[in-house]
């Protein structure tokens, strides 16, 4: 089904991007869980590609995705991923949010496409059936996790949850099972029901809408940043009054203190910078991961006129990558110092779990929920647009 883009399609594609910027800008939108958040932007996503054809998802998902990144700069709702990800390399953190979402509007589209040219009520109904049992098996997984919580384990989980997750073949033959389920209870439901071939596609293109948002999105963030990196280890705030170093924000991780004569900054017993001459100067130096370290002028305050180790410092931060900086001419003001360590982010957002635990403890709840609302409202939505000829409907061929 191809998008014409006329004066009435065009409208819509607007208020949709409209829709998209007002669940990206407010609360309303997104709901943080864990280090992840649900996303209510896969509806309007889902509706251009049924409505506009690919190349309506497709503008869609490059929306969405860009005001994703923007709340990675804490434009709208912030995200912390995101913020995270940006620490370690904007250009990696912006492909991995449009991209994903791109291609995710794309292929709903192509799908939805496919479904609504088939026309056969059986074809679309095996489809929609395939989609409630994979959305029964997370429900299930969900429901165990729940029903199994243990807030002191390693893996949130009970020891008894954690080696039926872990056993192989019986969770594999117990997965089967709810699968069959959820397939035959909505294969009964459907073809009892007098909905049509293009409301069925809807619903599956809302399921996928979701579940490859999910995929896309999680793929990308494993392949390009599941490797050692630079990562934000710590950030301090300190002020400059008169040439001295006048307080430094205390950090719960990290020993972090002054020098007698308030001319440089110690943290773990290791001389990070001076701003003037010091008596000090502490043995130990910064650990072996550390690579790196920036200094930012903070508020209304300026770096103009500073200097790092003899050379003119130029812009509003400075970057050095050995301890023991010597940093001269600091004007009175507010300052930021972030020091940045070599890690694994993945690794890190793990905690130690393996990839299928962390699928189900921090991945599944969400995209389970992103799948069931946005099958619904997609079904409920493509329906009414169908009903107000907005979509055309495919010959009935049947069964």
């Amino acid at each position: 089904m191809k998008a014409k883009f006329n004066v009435r399609s065009i409208v819509l594609l607007g208020l949709l991007t409209a829709v998209v910027a007002l669940f990206s800008l407010t609360p309303i939108g997104s709901f943080p869980i864990g280090p992840l958040s649900i996303t209510l932007n896969i509806i309007p996503i889902a509706i251009a590609a049924i409505a506009l054809g690919p190349l309506g998802g497709l503008i869609l998902g490059l929306v969405f995705g860009l005001f994703s990144f923007m709340q990675c700069f804490g434009i709208g709702v912030l995200s912390g991923m995101g913020a995270a990800t940006l620490e370690i390399s904007p250009s990696l953190t912006f492909i991995q949010r449009v991209v994903p979402r791109a291609l995710d509007g794309l292929l709903v589209g192509l799908i939805f496409s496919g479904l609504s040219r088939i026309g056969s009520k059986k074809v679309v109904s095996i489809a929609t059936s395939i989609v409630s049992g994979i959305v029964l098996i997370g429900l299930f997984l969900s429901a165990m996790l729940l029903i199994c919580y243990d807030k002191e384990g390693k893996y949130s989980m009970s020891a008894g949850m954690y080696k039926f997750i872990t056993s192989g073949l019986p969770i594999t033959l117990t997965l089967l099972g709810v699968f069959a389920a959820g397939f035959v209870l909505m294969y009964i439901f459907v073809t009892k029901k007098d909905f049509s071939p293009t409301q069925l596609s809807c619903g599956v293109a809302g399921f996928f809408a979701a579940i490859l948002n999910t995929i896309f999105f999680m793929g990308a963030l494993v392949i390009l940043f599941n490797h050692t990196s630079f990562g934000l280890d710590s950030k301090y705030t300190f002020r400059i009054d008169s040439g001295i170093i006048a307080n430094i924000s205390e950090d719960k991780t990290h020993e972090v203190t002054v020098t007698s004569d308030h001319k440089g900054v110690i943290i773990d017993n290791a001389l990070i910078f001076t701003v003037d001459d010091t008596a000090e100067a502490p043995s130990a130096m910064a650990t072996a991961d550390t690579v790196k370290y920036k200094l930012s002028a903070a508020g209304k305050t300026k770096l103009n006129g500073a200097t790092l180790n003899g050379e003119a410092i130029k812009g509003g931060s400075c970057k050095f990558e050995t301890a023991n900086a010597d940093i001269r001419g600091l004007s009175d003001g507010k300052y930021t110092v972030k020091i940045y360590k070599k890690f694994n982010y993945i690794n890190k957002l793990r905690n130690g779990k393996s990839i299928l635990l962390f699928i189900i403890t921090a991945v599944g709840i969400n995209a389970l929920f992103e799948m069931v609302i946005s099958t619904f409202f997609s079904a409920a939505i493509g329906t009414a647009l169908f009903k107000s000829k907005l979509i055309k409907q495919s010959e009935k061929k049947d069964s």
